[in-house]
């Protein structure tokens, strides 16, 4: 007797071969599991400012306005996309430019001088402060990390410009050089290296305003990848895995794609964000010089740290016809609103856009191998879908679905239009795909689209042997 088997997508799982993989998604692409068990498609992007260059962007805020810093140069944008050119010092530096802000300004580092803005321009903060990567505030005093060393020094109390060469800590826990810094939600001061991770606290009287609290020899790969999220914090590992961190112990976060991740060929430029958007709470983290499975550059992951489940962002290279990086480079909320620095440009994420900016956004998934107590014959195969929504003057969007008997190769597509503006729910008939022991799906959709896909199902009937 024939009876629909359900095919269970939810969770992305890549620590085993494709091959053996017998449950949850081999691949979950530009989409994210939602309460219901479907799929809803991840935002798209849409254009909400252009600077200038062709540089990575990064956002912060100052004073109810977005500020963005790109080719060395500080832009002030308000909500309606205007920018103002800021500058008369650029930052100068190789690294990803890192924030903080004072009662009174924000500041600046990237590897090379410190840079404050309080309104006006770009100002050095201090000729006497040191070449720094990362830069933060903490109850009255500015701290950075010295480059190529152990040390980080402070501001005097209050006086964010004025920096003594004696006022200096080591950090000594190991003998590695400092690549991060970090001050939490708590007002802890997290320094790490590649083999250690040490906070510090202030101290609320003496001659030394911070003490040393406890250190760990757990150490962060990735310094731009320490964030705070979750009552903790996140960072890459000097075993590259990205774990969760509270207090003196730390966990994995990213068992189910620890292969993913070992076989990452370049970290330059490694960076996660926080970002609880559309209902979810998420976290980005892209490895944006790596070789990622389709011969491009680029690796984007998607943690939904509520639920422990990782999905990927692709972009697309429209002249090779194949994905290609996710094309932002940092992330900030403002205004109730989502925001991705691209070269040159800030966009907007927006659950109503259906491409990247105007190039393809491909949605696509695909299952483990799915077997039964015996060989069994796939009748049908029915996709529960909300129905698309396109423009009155784009074509109809479709969606196609292929199957993989037995581990061997692909079937050829079978497509279905998912229409206009219409029906809520649709259920799409894909047919019969024949024989097997164990069988595999995908689908994907190419063209602009809202989308849900509610449900994956398939008609079998067993066979003997």
């Amino acid at each position: 007797m024939a009876k629909w088997i359900p095919v269970k997508l939810e969770k992305l799982y890549t620590n085993v071969q494709e091959s053996i993989l017998s449950k949850g998604g081999a691949a979950i692409e530009n989409c994210y599991s939602n309460e219901m068990g479907g799929f809803t498609a991840f935002p798209g992007l849409k254009s909400f400012s252009t600077l200038s260059g062709n540089a990575p962007t990064y956002l912060h805020e100052w004073r109810g306005d977005l500020v963005a810093v790109t080719s060395g140069r500080f832009y002030r944008i308000s909500q309606d996309g205007t920018a103002g050119d800021v500058t008369k010092v650029p930052i100068a530096g190789d690294g990803r430019v890192v924030f903080d802000r004072t009662e009174d300004e924000l500041i600046a580092a990237a590897g090379g001088q410190i840079i404050r803005f309080a309104g006006g321009q770009t100002e050095v903060l201090s000729e006497t402060a040191p070449l720094s990567t990362h830069a933060g505030f903490i109850d009255g005093y500015v701290v950075a990390i010295e480059r190529d060393s152990g040390r980080f020094y402070h501001s005097g109390a209050g006086a964010y410009r004025e920096w003594d060469p004696i006022d200096v800590f080591s950090a000594e826990g190991k003998p590695d050089n400092l690549n991060s810094l970090l001050i939490t939600p708590f007002r802890e001061l997290i320094l790490t290296g590649l083999d250690s991770i040490e906070q510090f606290e202030r101290l609320p009287s003496g001659d030394t305003p911070f003490f040393r609290r406890w250190a760990v020899g757990e150490g962060v790969l990735a310094p731009y990848t320490l964030i705070a999220a979750d009552n903790g914090m996140f960072a890459v590992n000097r075993d590259k895995e990205f774990v969760r961190m509270s207090g003196q112990t730390s966990g994995a976060a990213s068992d189910d794609i620890g292969q993913s991740l070992e076989s990452i060929d370049n970290w330059d430029g490694a960076w996660a964000a926080r970002a609880n958007m559309v209902g979810q709470k998420f976290i980005f983290l892209q490895m944006p010089k790596a070789t990622n499975e389709y011969g491009t550059e680029g690796i984007t992951f998607l943690y939904d740290y509520r639920n422990r489940r990782w999905y990927s962002l692709f972009g697309w290279d429209e002249s090779a016809g194949i994905p290609s990086r996710w094309p932002g480079w940092s992330y900030y909320t403002l205004w109730g609103r989502h925001f991705v620095g691209g070269n040159g440009q800030v966009w907007e994420l927006d659950k109503n856009a259906r491409t990247n900016v105007g190039a393809r956004r491909r949605i696509l998934g695909r299952t483990a191998h799915i077997g039964m107590s015996s060989p069994f014959r796939v009748d049908d195969v029915r996709l529960i879908v909300k129905r698309g929504v396109a423009g009155h003057d784009s074509e109809n969007p479709i969606i196609r679905l292929r199957a993989k008997r037995d581990n061997q190769t692909w079937t050829r597509w079978k497509e279905k239009t998912l229409g206009r503006i219409g029906s809520n729910q649709q259920e799409l008939r894909f047919g019969p795909m024949g024989d097997c022991d164990t069988i595999q799906f995908e689908w994907e959709i190419t063209q602009g689209a809202e989308v849900e896909i509610s449900s994956l199902d398939f008609l079998a009937t067993g066979l003997e042997r």
